[in-house]
């Protein structure tokens, strides 16, 4: 409730001021009341003064007789002290003197004490040389403050002349010890003491209370501004007042208000940048400029080979090393441009082929503040592009291979019309067999565009994969029978597997199959189809004992025009393209090829198919 420092802060500064006021207005007020004090006091000497006046003035007159009749006895003098009331001057005083707490004495014109409160007048010196008498003498009054020797303590003396008739017939002087009037000061200066103690107690409360309602409210916005500090806007300031800090915490809470939106929409934002940057293919980095990577999605870790949450605001030369990547970020640092360039990473597999952008990073004043690094993967591309430039070189060589044949044939009959008809028939019979080549090639070229163009797809119908595959075996039985080979099949069960997808195409998918078996198996071996279905697929697995394929070509069967004995392949009339229309068959059904072989050992073919 009290640990606010800022309550402190301002508590002190009320403290110090209530302070120095009070002690400045204490010792003023003390003053004050010290001098008004002195002041009632004097004109208390002052009216006693007056009043003993009257009193002594009588005994004044008779003294001033008797002292020209020259009637100086003390008996004599005794008498004429005696008023008319039958009390003695002296005895007056005394009782005067007890009344009041002050000493009174009258004294005659020439010095002599006539009567006094404290001591008895033949007791006590001629008093004419008094400072008190002498200035009174001359100014009618006076008040003085001395060294009483008769009491042995300070006193202020009141003096003041007897006038009677326009003549000075004496004195009367009355007188309070300074040790009386002190306590009576002090007893107002401990008033005001008190009284001032109470002031700034109460001052010093309402200053407590007064900075702590005006701390609170800075108090919480702290508060507050820290939790927003930490990502918590939720938070707001109550406001019950109308003043500057009314004001002041409303405007705060606007302003939290409005960064929880603000922040909700850089977060949206950031959420949105991110899914962007994690579903993009290509690879993204964002450095700062001290090249430390701030940012880098998964494509680019992938790429790269990064772990992506240690490489975080490390430098990317540390992470990355690739001469390229470095080479361009600092080139386009730079030049502040755009800046291209191309890298090859070996992998396990094929290597990668990377194009490398680097663009420079601006804030809204158009100051550099990093750069990103955008990483485009064109290895399928580049793959793509080989394979295509292979294509047209197979393409246009086993194209012209057969018609080169034709050609030749044909022109070698139309130039010797004596040709022997034997020899004519021979090259009849070449040019039928290599137009065939030639037609076969062209179909399964036709065949393999329509597979992999969005035209080809044709409407599903339930096929029976187990009738199909028998079928096939029935097309083929006569091939096994001249070559010697055995052909078996597995059924896993009776029952029907079907599968949906195109009858044209799962046919072909079959016949090439058990067509490759049966051309790469030498005579008296064995081929073997099994087919088996589960829930979910069904998988059909094509055997053979033949030649077997290296390991290092499996992977590049399934290319168009690939052969792994070329001159084998075309004596066996292959094309090239079955096994590549078998992966794209397949891949139509959502499904996928995969080969097992060793060589010398035979090859296995499975296909997987969805039900």
């Amino acid at each position: 409730m009290f640990r606010s420092q800022l309550l402190w802060r301002l508590y002190a500064g009320y403290v110090v001021i209530i302070v120095i006021f009070t002690l400045i207005v204490g010792t003023l007020v003390s003053r004050q009341v010290t001098e008004n004090g002195l002041a009632e006091i004097h004109q208390s000497l002052a009216v006693r003064s007056e009043f003993l006046a009257e009193i002594a003035k009588q005994a004044l007159r008779d003294d001033l007789a008797a002292t020209k009749d020259e009637l100086r006895s003390e008996d004599n003098y005794k008498q004429s002290t005696v008023k008319a009331s039958g009390e003695s001057l002296q005895e007056t005083l005394l009782r005067l003197g007890k009344d009041t707490g002050s000493r009174l004495t009258v004294i005659a014109d020439d010095g002599r004490v006539v009567a006094d409160s404290k001591e008895f007048p033949e007791n006590m010196n001629n008093h004419a040389q008094r400072p008190e008498i002498i200035e009174s003498s001359s100014v009618g009054s006076s008040t003085i403050s001395r060294y009483s020797q008769t009491l042995q303590q300070q006193m202020v003396y009141r003096a003041q002349v007897v006038v009677d008739d326009d003549k000075a017939i004496g004195f009367v002087r009355s007188s309070l010890p300074l040790t009386t009037i002190d306590q009576k000061l002090a007893q107002l200066r401990l008033v005001v003491l008190f009284a001032a103690i109470i002031a700034a107690l109460a001052a010093l409360l309402l200053g407590l209370y007064f900075a702590k309602r005006f701390s609170d409210p800075l108090s919480k916005m702290t508060e507050i501004a820290e939790a927003i500090s930490q990502g918590d806007y939720d938070k707001r300031i109550s406001v019950s007042r109308r003043d500057e800090i009314g004001q002041l915490a409303d405007a705060f809470n606007r302003m939290a208000k409005s960064s929880l939106l603000r922040m909700e929409e850089i977060t949206n934002e950031r959420n949105r940048l991110a899914m962007i940057f994690a579903g993009m293919v290509e690879g993204v980095i964002a450095v700062d400029q001290q090249q430390k990577i701030v940012h880098i999605n998964q494509a680019a870790g992938k790429l790269l080979g990064l772990s992506m949450p240690h490489c975080m605001n490390q430098l990317i030369w540390e992470q990355v090393r690739i001469q390229e990547i470095n080479t361009v970020l600092e080139q386009a640092m730079q030049t502040q441009e755009v800046v291209k360039s191309q890298f090859r990473r070996p992998t396990e597999g094929e290597d990668l082929l990377v194009d490398i952008y680097v663009a420079v990073l601006r804030n809204v004043a158009d100051e550099t503040i990093g750069a990103v690094v955008v990483l485009h993967d064109i290895s399928e591309l580049d793959r793509l592009e080989r394979v295509r430039r292979d294509f047209v070189a197979n393409a246009s060589h086993e194209l012209k291979t057969p018609i080169t044949v034709i050609r030749g044939l044909a022109e070698t009959i139309l130039d010797d019309e004596d040709m022997d008809a034997g020899i004519r028939h021979s090259f009849t019979e070449k040019i039928h067999a290599q137009s065939i080549r030639l037609s076969k090639l062209v179909t399964d070229l036709m065949t393999l565009s329509r597979l992999e163009s969005v035209q080809g797809e044709q409407d599903s119908q339930l096929i029976d994969l187990g009738e199909v595959v028998r079928r096939s075996i029935n097309s083929f039985r006569q091939v096994c029978q001249d070559k010697q080979l055995t052909m078996k099949l597995e059924l896993a069960s009776d029952k029907q597997v079907l599968i949906p997808g195109d009858i044209q195409g799962i046919s072909q998918l079959v016949d090439n199959l058990i067509d490759n078996a049966v051309k790469y198996t030498p005579e008296g071996g064995l081929v073997s189809i099994s087919l088996v279905s589960s829930k979910d697929s069904a998988e059909l697995v094509v055997e053979d004992s033949g030649i077997g394929i290296g390991y290092q070509y499996q992977q590049r069967v399934f290319e168009r025009f690939y052969r792994v004995d070329k001159a084998r392949s075309r004596e066996l009339g292959g094309t090239g393209l079955g096994l590549s229309i078998v992966k794209n068959i397949a891949e139509q059904h959502a499904g996928s090829v995969s080969l097992k072989s060793e060589p010398g050992v035979g090859s296995t073919f499975t296909v997987i198919i969805p039900l």
